[in-house]
């Protein structure tokens, strides 16, 4: 947090905050391994004790999978007789939440009770990638697009038909809840720059303003949880699971990254001059991205319905590709250059944990920058079918794979994460082949089963 001076100094305005808006209960809250908020209600009289001691929290918690059931061999579970952490709360994190009627948030940290981080935390680990940028001289710019089904809470049903992309009366379903959402964003300082409808029925997206730092996927984050929360309030549900229906769009979580030069405040991606108007070090972070792209997918596409999407023909990449411009490709080069170029990282599906997707983005670049793998050619064709590019893993059970014999990248995340988050990920493979017989066959990826709803639908 800085100096003891600026600590007292946002604790004061924190302490005005509350009695300007009439703050009765603020929540204690974190993102679990799948980017869903777990979090306890604190009434206003208990907030300064817990800000200054820390708040418990089962420290299992992070390696629970997402029905709260408890993956063996985490780490943080059984190996430590479900012990608790000790959350300390970021208080550059508090806001009033709009959309709760008189209640703030903060976001916490998890630490052991010897005061050492709990590192399997994917917010902590975002920080220690952020700061091995700050080291080298770079602030890692960010920005989310989300797309995301809205459906009727009671039916299920999707709120509308057809393949309405950017269909005005679509985009328009209800007001009453699209421009409740959107004010009630704003409110809480969550930047929003377009929202629309989608290609799917009841699809809808909406894309946030970029960020600097860990206020990007913080914001991400609470967005996520914001939209659901919302959502409920006016009769529907909103789900960020990746495929919801085998015959419709899926949903993406597309993310924007460049790096700015601290020392000038330059976009350090951007290089007219070089080739593809891109900078060394921006060619070596893309080169980084591909190189890992596979054992990125166990971060891009994280659930068993995710695979679905890795579609011929469905504006979903199936490749471990780049291109200008096209879409068809893993990472796009963006047509706005100059101080605006940047790279979007199209691999990441609707189910993405935000601060998971920045992380394995922000690793495979650091591993570029640092190896300086060769960059391939861009692809400016139609990627799809061309038996010649490398293609993504097709099940969950081959990301886990690629990312354990992917040690160059492990080596910059951390051995508390890495085992926890193989342990969880076998351990939703092996209830998804217990299910279902045809698991390891292409066919399973043809369809969406029942299963896959009561296990992601309402909680993504």
């Amino acid at each position: 947090m800085g100096t003891d001076f600026s600590r007292s100094d946002k604790i004061s305005e924190i302490k005005k905050t509350i009695r300007d808006h009439k703050i009765e209960f603020i929540r204690f809250e974190q993102g679990d391994l799948h980017g869903i908020s777990r979090s306890k209600l604190v009434p206003v009289g208990s907030f300064m004790s817990y800000l200054d001691n820390g708040l418990n929290f089962y420290g299992g918690l992070l390696g629970l999978d997402i029905q709260s059931l408890v993956p063996q061999g985490t780490g943080y579970a059984e190996e430590v007789a479900f012990a608790d952490h000790c959350t300390v709360p970021d208080l550059r994190t508090f806001r009033v939440l709009p959309w709760v009627p008189n209640t703030a948030n903060i976001i916490v940290d998890p630490h052991w009770y010897d005061g050492s981080p709990a590192m399997a935390s994917p917010r902590l680990l975002l920080k220690k990638l952020l700061n091995s940028f700050d080291e080298l001289g770079y602030i890692c710019r960010m920005g989310y697009e989300f797309e995301f089904y809205v459906l009727h809470k009671e039916t299920l049903a999707p709120v509308y038909t057809g393949q309405p992309i950017f269909v005005t009366i679509r985009n328009n379903f209800d007001t009453a809840f699209t421009y409740d959402l959107m004010r009630k964003m704003d409110q809480a300082g969550i930047r929003l720059i377009t929202q629309n409808s989608e290609h799917g029925p009841g699809q809808q997206e909406i894309n946030l303003h970029y960020m600097d730092g860990i206020a990007a996927a913080d914001t991400a984050f609470l967005f996520r949880t914001g939209i659901k929360e919302i959502a409920l309030q006016h009769g529907y549900i909103a789900t960020s699971m990746t495929k919801p229906f085998i015959d419709a769009s899926a949903s993406g979580q597309h993310f924007h990254i460049s790096l700015l030069d601290k020392a000038t405040g330059k976009n350090a991606f951007n290089a007219p001059d070089e080739p593809y108007g891109l900078s060394a070090v921006a060619r070596d972070f893309l080169a980084g991205m591909l190189k890992h792209a596979r054992a990125g997918t166990l971060f891009s596409a994280p659930t068993v319905n995710c695979y679905k999407r890795y579609r011929v023909n469905s504006f979903a990449p199936d490749t471990a590709t780049w291109g200008m411009e096209n879409r068809t490709v893993g990472v796009r080069l963006k047509g706005s250059r100059g101080e605006s170029t940047h790279l979007e990282n199209r691999l990441a599906c609707g189910g993405s944990n935000p601060y998971l997707l920045a992380v394995s983005t922000l690793a495979a670049g650091l591993e570029g920058i640092l190896s300086r793998p060769p960059l391939p050619e861009p692809v400016g064709v139609v990627a799809y079918g061309n038996e010649a590019l490398p293609t993504l893993p097709k099940r969950l059970g081959e990301s886990i794979a690629a990312f354990e014999e992917d040690k160059s990248l492990q080596e910059l995340l951390h051995p508390e994460f890495v085992r926890l988050v193989t342990a969880v990920k076998r351990h939703e493979e092996a209830l998804a082949r217990s299910r279902f017989e045809d698991y390891h066959l292409p066919q399973f990826n043809d369809r969406v089963d029942a299963w896959e709803w009561e296990y992601y639908l309402e909680l993504l």
